[in-house]
């Protein structure tokens, strides 16, 4: 059930009309309720083996407030990781050991079981989201972070609140349980609210899918293709999973300002960094301050010399690569992405600056940062590394075949997912139109009819959001 179809639209609505008639405790069953829904509508099965996990994560909890029991907390990070591992990188490793013992079956073993016993391991919606959040929880709680036990109502609400459970943002116990007795909506909230789920669905709907629908062919048969094509794909990529995803956390948070509650912002306009380091603490914020928190800093972080620091930060990356897909694809992305932050570590701690500071240099390295990370979507998009090489050879022989239908809108398309970029990146611009309350109520009517006709134009049509398969 996707959050740009109609029927989701409709539920949540029904759900919303129940909402502020309840008491806080009937508002937080209601959630837990309508999340169960939610997540059984994919699948009734996973949902169990969902609620399994919280259930024992809850009373390893309470457990481990009462005594720090290092043994426990390790089992459990690895009964957690163990589970996750098993749906995402079983067949990755299979094929790895495979190719590695020269055994073509166990090398194809996805293909080979799906024939001869028709077993397919198929991966859970939202796995590595709530993976990552269960486990912030229990090792804060070791951490003397949460000091107080929750009930097993309000631990559900935290693990289940349906707007972001499915792809995010990465709560942490800070983030929302403060708040979660206390949903609170007055007019101003609403309008936001309103605002961020239309924006939301523009990129979704607008930008995301058609830039999907036009260069989508282009990444399984680059072969076939103009350089040009090849050379505008990277940056058309960047352009929709920027869209997808800060899509689906406007609308997550949109849904949970109308339900009383903020949740963290997951994109702060990244594409204006001046450095991958600074792209870094824009760009899926909620992930990179996991990945900071739970694997660099127990690592060592940067306190254990410079050789550990650099190999900490590769090691991070390459693990928040992996985290992104079970390919090795991926395991090359985080290390591409770490390459660059390491790189731009040294020349901070040698004192190397390249270009003066101002407005040409910081204009110079924002194009340097778009470039890098527009490139990287060569390893995070491509199918397979064979495609990646295919890609690459095609833009340095600058390889002659087809156009694409619609160049002009695909290029149109990346310069709109820039203006939504830019805005992020000065929120003055929002609070300006908050201030002029007769504008913002004519643009959120406005905005709420046309989004609601293009929701019924091409909503059930369009693509899942591309973190749904993380």
């Amino acid at each position: 059930m996707l959050f740009n179809s109609a029927i989701f639209l409709l539920l949540f609505l029904v759900v919303y009309c129940l909402y502020w008639f309840l008491s806080v405790r009937g508002k937080h069953y209601l959630i837990i309720v309508a999340s169960l829904a939610f997540y059984s509508w994919y699948s009734v099965p996973f949902l169990l083996l969902f609620l399994a996990l919280i259930v024992w994560n809850y009373f390893v909890s309470l457990k481990l407030l009462q005594k720090k029991i290092p043994w426990l907390l390790a089992l459990t990070v690895i009964l957690d990781l163990s589970v996750l591992g098993f749906f995402k990188y079983f067949y990755l490793l299979a094929h790895t050991v495979g190719h590695a013992l020269g055994i073509p079956y166990i090398q194809e073993l996805r293909a080979n079981w799906e024939q001869d016993y028709d077993i397919v391991i198929i991966l859970p919606i939202a796995i590595s989201f709530y993976t990552f959040q269960i486990i912030a929880y229990v090792v804060d709680t070791y951490r003397g972070v949460i000091t107080e036990p929750l009930v097993p109502r309000r631990f559900f609400v935290f693990i289940l609140f349906f707007p972001q459970f499915v792809a995010g943002p990465i709560l942490r116990s800070q983030d929302f349980i403060p708040q979660i007795d206390t949903p609170n909506i007055d007019p101003e909230r609403m309008m936001r609210g309103l605002m961020l789920i239309i924006q939301g669905t523009i990129k979704k709907v607008l930008i995301a899918d058609n830039l999907g629908k036009f260069t989508g062919p282009v990444w399984m048969s680059p072969e076939n293709y103009d350089a040009v094509v090849l050379y505008t794909l990277p940056f058309s990529f960047m352009a929709r999973i920027y869209c997808d995803f800060s899509g689906y956390t406007d609308m997550a948070r949109g849904m949970a300002k109308l339900m009383g509650y903020e949740i963290p912002e997951n994109f702060s306009g990244p594409f204006l960094s001046t450095s991958m380091s600074e792209l870094w603490t824009r760009w899926h914020i909620t992930l990179s301050t996991w990945l900071r928190d739970y694997i660099y800093i127990p690592l060592g972080g940067s306190k254990l010399g410079e050789f550990r620091t650099v190999m900490n930060l590769l090691i991070t990356m390459g693990l928040g690569g992996l985290w992104h897909g079970a390919t090795w694809n991926m395991l090359f992305w985080g290390i591409y992405i770490g390459f660059f932050l390491v790189t731009e570590r040294e020349m901070r701690v040698a004192g190397i600056r390249l270009l003066p500071e101002g407005i040409v240099g910081d204009s110079i390295r924002r194009v340097y940062v778009v470039f890098v990370f527009g490139m990287s979507a060569l390893f995070f998009a491509s199918p397979d590394l064979e495609r990646t090489q295919s890609i690459l050879a095609g833009m340095f022989s600058f390889q002659r075949g087809e156009p694409i239908t619609g160049f002009e809108t695909v290029f149109f398309l990346i310069l709109l997912s820039f203006v939504f970029n830019y805005l992020q990146y000065r929120p003055r611009l929002h609070d300006r139109l908050l201030e002029r309350p007769r504008l913002q109520y004519a643009l959120t009517i406005v905005g709420t009819f046309v989004t609601g006709y293009l929701v019924y134009l091409y909503g059930d049509a369009s693509g899942s959001f591309i973190y749904f398969a993380f």
